[in-house]
């Protein structure tokens, strides 16, 4: 009779979460669905100020490539001319769209530069958006049926990924990208794992600390070759934007970089002005709370959170490696993704488009496991519009958990990320095998 009893309660718990987590994908997508509305309504409109004003930069950048003035790619004065031919008011905290991509990057955008601004926005919207479905298939690709289509619209449709294809951002392609490098590296193909990876010189705050976890691990194959990807892309943009150009954007990167921790012109005026607030991430959270004047208090609490975070991270990979031969290896391989995204200090919405990098680390999983991340992961990105930085804590809380009590062999991924404690999850999960 308890046996009867025990086994009515399992399933009704298990039904009872399978429910949620249908109705929970349902609901995300229905707001995905609105958002394509609104996004094809703001591509087919004119380009107005105020409107997602990122692809300015893109095209100034491109245009300037295609003009043969290179030099002026971080000009404030060259970029502006060509962005007031669009929109002829002022435009952003500086007033222009700077652009802040390596300059093979607008070697990119000169062929959409060649065509008018509306078709330009549209044709970069398309081209991401294929970039963008081809990642929301690979991640969706080990579930099977409703759910492998359900988890591809979870990605594709999330409003990271709205954002993405409003700016014409490059977020969409470094998903692709990531997704692309772990299942080479799963695979052993760490020269295909470092090319992946390579895509990832877009933004090069985010590739930092990747390489540097890929060193530590010894993993000089996928360096090598992620060095090699970077250098092909300068080497392949020399005859469009010459060898200057790089030396003018290393300093300008670093003064970018600079102005995130004196205030990006809240105090003084400086090479890169914004609202930091806007961001996610900790250097957002902090700002948010203090404010973008309270420079001293955001920097030294931003620098005990990241070095504190790594440093939580480091200490349980003495215990538990990243890797993909086990789920509590890979459990934190997925926290080591979090932190990358948690300590970037311009970590707009368009790149929190990255989290759902989580969902292909911890594969191979029990595919009830990777659905029930994956519906997560996809509930956390729902949040990245919504005040108060919820997105950032919610992914710290994540990183955190992980780090605290990694997965063990033989337990499911699922069970160290939601279960209040073992008994639950033997109950709930039963004795399933992690490799399906």
């Amino acid at each position: 009779m308890s046996t009867l009893s025990s086994t009515s309660g399992l399933n009704t718990q298990r039904s009872w979460l399978g429910s949620a987590l249908a109705s929970l994908a349902v609901a995300l997508v229905g707001l995905g669905a609105v958002l394509v509305v609104v996004l094809a309504r703001e591509l087919a409109a004119p380009i107005a100020a105020g409107t997602h004003d990122d692809f300015l930069a893109f095209y100034g950048a491109g245009r300037l490539v295609l003009d043969g003035n290179a030099a002026g790619l971080y000009l404030a004065s060259a970029i502006t001319a060509i962005e007031r031919t669009i929109i002829p008011s002022p435009v952003g905290a500086n007033g222009y769209m700077p652009f802040l991509n390596p300059p093979f990057a607008a070697m990119a955008f000169a062929p959409f530069a060649a065509l008018p601004p509306q078709v330009a926005r549209v044709a970069l919207a398309g081209l991401s958006a294929a970039a963008l479905a081809g990642a929301a298939l690979w991640i969706g690709w080990p579930l099977a049926g409703r759910e492998r289509i359900a988890a591809a619209l979870l990605v594709g449709l999330s409003f990271p990924a709205y954002h993405t294809l409003a700016e014409g951002q490059w977020s969409a392609v470094m998903l692709l990208g990531g997704v692309a490098a772990l299942q080479a590296a799963r695979g052993g193909s760490w020269r295909l794992a470092g090319l992946a990876l390579a895509t990832w010189w877009l933004k090069p705050q985010l590739i930092a600390l990747p390489l540097l976890a890929l060193a530590l691990d010894r993993r000089w194959t996928a360096v090598a070759w992620s060095l090699l990807g970077g250098a092909a892309l300068v080497l392949a943009s020399l005859p469009s934007v010459g060898i200057g150009v790089y030396a003018t954007y290393l300093g300008y990167l670093v003064e970018v970089g600079v102005s995130h921790f004196t205030g990006a012109g809240a105090l003084v005026q400086s090479v890169w002005e914004g609202n930091l607030a806007a961001v996610e991430g900790l250097n957002g959270l902090l700002v948010g709370v203090f404010g973008q004047g309270s420079v001293v208090a955001v920097d030294v609490l931003w620098a005990i959170l990241a070095v504190g975070l790594l440093a939580v991270w480091l200490l349980a990979c003495r215990s538990q490696r990243p890797g993909f031969e086990t789920g509590a290896g890979r459990q934190m391989l997925a926290a080591g993704i979090g932190i990358v995204l948690l300590v970037d200090p311009h970590l707009y919405l368009q790149d929190c488009l990255l989290v759902f990098l989580l969902v292909p680390a911890l594969w191979p999983a029990a595919r009830g496991d990777y659905w029930r991340v994956l519906v997560g992961i996809a509930a956390m990105a729902a949040l990245t519009p919504l005040p108060a930085h919820l997105f950032t804590v919610a992914l710290l809380a994540i990183v955190v958990g992980w780090c605290a009590r990694p997965t063990v062999p033989g337990r499911s991924i699922a069970s160290g990320a939601l279960s209040s404690g073992k008994r639950w999850a033997n109950r709930v999960l039963g004795p399933r095998s992690e490799l399906v």
